[in-house]
C-alpha cells in the first residue's frame, strides 16, 4: 500500500536540491522523492519557501533530522491524511449545504423578482389610469373655464340688458309722470270751463231776470215781444243746453282718455315691473350657476392636485422599487466555489 509524501520528504527533497545548486521546484522535488503528485508536493513547497530564510540564519537548520521510526512515520501520515480528507469532506458538505442555501435564496429572490415585476406592471397600469384620468380632469377643467367665461359673457350682456331695462323702466316713469300731469292740466282746463260756462249761464240767468220784470212793468206794451223774446229766450235755452251737453260729453271724453291714458301708463309700468323682475330673477339665477361653477371648478382643481400627489408618491414608490430590485439581483448571483482535487484522485496520480 502506497502511502502519501509528507512535509519531511518535500523539506528533505529541497534541502537536497538546493544543497545540489538547483532551484527547488514541484517537478525537481517530485523527481527527487520519486512519488507525490503536484496538488501534495505544492502547499509543503511553499512552506519550505517560507520557513528558507529562518533556517538559511540558523546553522543547524540544515542538519539532518532525527530518525523517526518508520512505524511511527507512517501512522502520523496516516492520520494526517484521514484528518484531512475528513476536513475536505466537512469542507465539501458545507460548500454543498451552502450551495443549496444559495439556490433556494436564488429561487426565493427569482420569485421575489417575479412579483416585483407584476407589481411594476401593475403599477405602470396604474400610471397610465391614473395619465388617463389627469387628462380627463385636464380637459374637464378646461370646459368649466369655457363654461365660466361664457356664463360671465352672459352676465355682462345681462347685466348691460338689465340697465338698459332701468333706463326704459326711468323713461317709462317719467312719460307717466308727463301723463299724469297732462291728464291734470286737462282737468284743470275742463274744470275752468265748466266753471266759466256756469258763472256765464248765471249771467245770462240774471240777464234774463232783469229783463223779464222790465218787461212786466211792459206787458201790456211788449206782449207781442214779450212772446217773440220769450221764444228767442227758449231757443237760446236750448242752445245752452245744447252747449252744456257738449261740453259735459266733451269733459266726459277727456275724463275717458286721462283714464284710458292712465291704465295704460299703469299696465306699462306693471309690464315694465315685471319685465325687470324676470331679468332680476334671470340675473339671481345666473350668480347661482356662477357659484356652481366656481364649486365645480374649485373640485376640479382639487382633483388634479390630488392626482399629481399621487403620481409623485408612484415616482418615489418605482425609484425604491428599482434600487431594491437592483440590490437583490446583486446579492442573488452565486459566489464561484473553489475547485479542490479529490484526495482519492490525488492518491491515484500517486
Amino acid at each position: 500500500m502506497a502511502t502519501g509524501i509528507t512535509e519531511s520528504d518535500v523539506w528533505s527533497a529541497a534541502d537536497a536540491l538546493l544543497l545540489e545548486g538547483a532551484r527547488p521546484t514541484i517537478e525537481r522535488v517530485r523527481q527527487k522523492i520519486g512519488r507525490g503528485s503536484p496538488n501534495t508536493v505544492s502547499p509543503h513547497l511553499e512552506t519550505w519557501f517560507r520557513a528558507l530564510g529562518a533556517r538559511i540564519q540558523d546553522p543547524r537548520a540544515f542538519a539532518a533530522p532525527p530518525a523517526v521510526p518508520d512505524p511511527i512515520a507512517q501512522a502520523a501520515t496516516h492520520f494526517w491524511e484521514a484528518a484531512l480528507a475528513a476536513a475536505r469532506a466537512e469542507q465539501a458538505q458545507a460548500y454543498q449545504e451552502r450551495w443549496e442555501e444559495l439556490a433556494s435564496e436564488g429561487e426565493r429572490f427569482a420569485a421575489q423578482a417575479e412579483q416585483l415585476e407584476q407589481r411594476e406592471a401593475q403599477l405602470l397600469e396604474r400610471e397610465r389610469d391614473l395619465q388617463e384620468a389627469l387628462k380627463v380632469a385636464t380637459a374637464q377643467l378646461a370646459t368649466t373655464e369655457a363654461r365660466l367665461q361664457a356664463a360671465e359673457g352672459q352676465l355682462r350682456q345681462r347685466d348691460t340688458a338689465l340697465a338698459a331695462t332701468q333706463d326704459s323702466l326711468e323713461d317709462a316713469r317719467g312719460a307717466n309722470k308727463a301723463l299724469l300731469a297732462d291728464a291734470e292740466q286737462d282737468r284743470d282746463r275742463h274744470a275752468q270751463a265748466i266753471a266759466a260756462l256756469e258763472s256765464r249761464h248765471a249771467a245770462h240767468e240774471r240777464r234774463w231776470l232783469n229783463e223779464l220784470d222790465v218787461e212786466r212793468g211792459a206787458v201790456k206794451r211788449l206782449q207781442a215781444r214779450l212772446d217773440a223774446s220769450q221764444a228767442a229766450a227758449q231757443q237760446q235755452a236750448d242752445q245752452l243746453r245744447d252747449a252744456l251737453a257738449a261740453a259735459q260729453e266733451q269733459l266726459r271724453l277727456s275724463d275717458q282718455q286721462a283714464a284710458a291714458l292712465q291704465a295704460q301708463a299703469l299696465a306699462d309700468q306693471r309690464l315694465q315691473h315685471t319685465e325687470a323682475v324676470a331679468a332680476a330673477n334671470a340675473l339671481q339665477a345666473s350668480q347661482v350657476r356662477e357659484s356652481d361653477m366656481a364649486q365645480r371648478l374649485a373640485a376640479a382643481s382639487a382633483q388634479v392636485n390630488d392626482l399629481l400627489a399621487q403620481l409623485k408618491s408612484r415616482d418615489a414608490q418605482f425609484s425604491d422599487l428599482a434600487n431594491r430590485l437592483l440590490a437583490i439581483q446583486e446579492t442573488s448571483r452565486p459566489a464561484p466555489s473553489p475547485h479542490q482535487q479529490d484526495p482519492a484522485e490525488a492518491e491515484r496520480s500517486e
